[in-house]
């Protein structure tokens, strides 16, 4: 089944679509300005170093096998996907800083509370550790590729020599496992998916209302 004709996913869509100008207007803001443009590159690096890095502080056990290496490994070249495209635009070398970031504080607080709710509601699992990982991922997953792919309008739209589509491959094939191992682990999936993505929802429009901001500014 091709991802963008998956029933979530499309339902993910159809919730979504109030923002979805709103992102839109705020990118196509975004990329006017070169140095803008490097400090939002430069936050999309950050985000996903933060994915690799909570991948793994939590899933370096014993039982960690080639999957969640795999996982981890591409969001870190993710992670330095963004960051070289970031350095290369700015001229100079960017720093995990606020400076050199757009909205950074709320960006790494819409990660956090979002991973701290997720582990909240899975703590009694038999294994809540590997379950948080799998929901965080799931959920993060779905927002990058939403995001990813009217970034990439954006981009095509500004004649900007920038793809993505490798990139949105690995996102969505993370998408796919996470999916499969969740249906294995939990027969509460579809309930908790629901409810996990109404509560990204609610942290993602703080975090867009910040980058609006931020973007009138530039």
């Amino acid at each position: 089944m091709p991802f963008q004709t998956h029933p979530t996913y499309l339902d993910f869509e159809t919730a979504n679509q109030p923002f979805a100008a709103r992102l839109g207007v705020c990118m196509d803001t975004i990329v006017k300005d070169k140095e803008t443009h490097a400090r939002f590159l430069n936050t999309l690096s950050m985000m996903e170093h933060m994915g690799s890095r909570r991948i793994m502080i939590t899933q370096s056990n014993a039982g960690l096998g080639q999957e969640t290496l795999k996982h981890m490994s591409e969001e870190v070249r993710h992670a330095f996907f963004f960051k070289r495209k970031a350095d290369k635009m700015a001229g100079r070398s960017l720093e995990y800083a606020e400076e050199d970031m757009i909205a950074s504080p709320f960006a790494r607080m819409y990660f956090k509370r979002l991973e701290s709710y997720i582990a909240q509601d899975v703590k009694d699992e038999a294994e809540p550790l590997r379950i948080a990982y799998l929901y965080m991922s799931m959920i993060i997953e779905f927002r990058a590729v939403w995001s990813f792919e009217l970034y990439q309008t954006c981009l095509d739209a500004a004649g900007i020599k920038l793809s993505l589509k490798s990139l949105l491959a690995e996102e969505q094939g993370h998408l796919t496992e996470m999916e499969e191992n969740l249906a294995n682990l939990d027969a509460d999936t579809a309930e908790r998916v629901n409810r996990f993505l109404a509560k990204e929802r609610v942290l993602f429009a703080r975090l867009l209302g910040r980058l609006e901001t931020a973007a009138s500014q530039s």
